[in-house]
């Protein structure tokens, strides 16, 4: 088993279930799915609470992550001075989590 942090929101990952074999080509194994209907705030209030630790990007404004092609800074976290980024978790609108991709 390998246990994943998807979550239903996700692109591509609206059919996915609690527990999902790979996908055909991949390792035959089954995917463990602990937070797929967790919200956006659920994730962050969890890793917050707990300390977890994480990648320093969502620190300077990122909140979601792809490649060095198509992520960028979240534009919902621009602080009034133009220049500097809000955390990921101040993100008021999880409906804006992928504003940074392109």
């Amino acid at each position: 088993a390998v246990l994943m942090g998807t979550r239903s929101t996700d692109p591509y990952s609206a059919a996915l279930r609690s527990f999902t074999p790979c996908d055909p080509g991949w390792p035959d194994l089954m995917r463990v799915n602990p937070i797929l209907t967790w919200s956006y705030e659920q994730v962050w209030r969890f890793i917050r609470e707990l300390n977890v630790p994480y990648c320093a990007l969502y620190d300077a404004g990122y909140t979601s992550l792809g490649n060095i092609h198509n992520t960028l800074r979240n534009p919902a976290l621009l602080c009034e001075d133009g220049t500097t980024y809000k955390p990921a978790y101040c993100l008021a609108d999880s409906t804006q989590e992928r504003a940074g991709r392109t």
